[in-house]
């Protein structure tokens, strides 16, 4: 089955950079906050499409030792504090 993995990465690190940004900034986490944060995030990143459990446990590593890991993470941090500046609900 075809699949973005940088998706699956963004979905797997979300939760601590939030949690780890709230910290620092107050900050809405409701759903949409999150999706916003995500959508943001991701239409930063390049697309890392994969179909097999091979090619997902390859770019998985290729992620964990070439930055890919630190791209998302920095990426997730823009996305939440432009969501932190404008949420899109009162």
């Amino acid at each position: 089955m075809l699949h973005n993995y940088t998706e699956t990465a963004v979905l797997q690190l979300l939760n601590d950079v939030i949690k780890n940004h709230q910290k620092e900034n107050e900050m809405c986490t409701c759903e949409r906050c999150r999706q916003d944060i995500m959508a943001i995030a991701l239409n930063n990143l390049p697309p890392s499409y994969i179909v097999t459990d091979t090619g997902e446990i390859i770019t998985q590593v290729s992620f964990n030792q070439f930055g890919g890991r630190a791209q998302v993470i920095t990426q997730i941090m823009k996305a939440a504090e432009i969501v932190a500046s404008n949420p899109r609900h009162k």
